[in-house]
């Protein structure tokens, strides 16, 4: 049986539609470590999740990048650190955009997560501050550069909640200081009563 050359190019628009319905977008996330208090520095991790779900496994993913968005009355810009595996070509990306090549590619492993690089602040000022990553669409330097399913968005924000309140180890260390110097003190003071 022969299919009739008008529902060849319908039959290849649907295998071409199922096949993208099978991909999906990659989840961007920023992550960080801890509770920050203003003075201190605080990084910023940024993963993606499942980097590879629905890809072919010949798949490879080839570079990143991404413009950053932040509240420098809030956050003061310390650095970018592209992971390992990625060579850091964010001088190349102008101001505020940052990111990361492997050639030969990242090889599609099944990874669940997989590490871009961390962004580096000192906290300013106390109070909630939103960061974010996100990419432009008609830059091509920006966004997730697969092999073969092309330049795909790399977008994500994290709330921070940044303590103005100082640490209260330090505090402890400076009593605990205090208290040692005046036990040295009162030794002395009474050693020399008994002579």
């Amino acid at each position: 049986m022969s299919i009739p050359v008008t529902f060849k190019p319908l039959l290849a628009a649907i295998a071409l539609a199922a096949s993208c319905l099978a991909a999906q977008a990659a989840t961007v996330s920023l992550t960080a470590a801890g509770p920050y208090r203003v003075g201190e520095g605080l990084d910023l991790r940024v993963s993606v999740i499942d980097p590879f779900a629905g890809l072919s496994p010949d798949e490879e993913l080839l570079s990143f990048g991404f413009r950053l968005s932040y509240d420098v009355a809030q956050l003061a810009f310390a650095g970018f650190t592209a992971a390992a595996g990625w060579d850091d070509d964010s001088g190349w990306l102008g101001a505020d955009q940052f990111g990361g090549s492997s050639f030969p590619g990242v090889a599609n492993h099944g990874q669940a997560l997989l590490l871009l690089g961390t962004l580096h602040f000192d906290a300013l000022q106390g109070g909630p501050t939103l960061v974010g990553v996100a990419t432009d669409a008609g830059n091509l330097n920006q966004g997730l550069g697969f092999l073969w399913r092309g330049p795909q968005p790399l977008n994500a924000s994290l709330n921070l909640a940044t303590s103005a309140v100082p640490e209260p180890a330090s505090l402890l260390l400076a009593g605990l200081g205090l208290v040692a110097l005046g036990l040295t003190a009162r030794r002395r003071v009474g050693s020399g009563v008994h002579r």
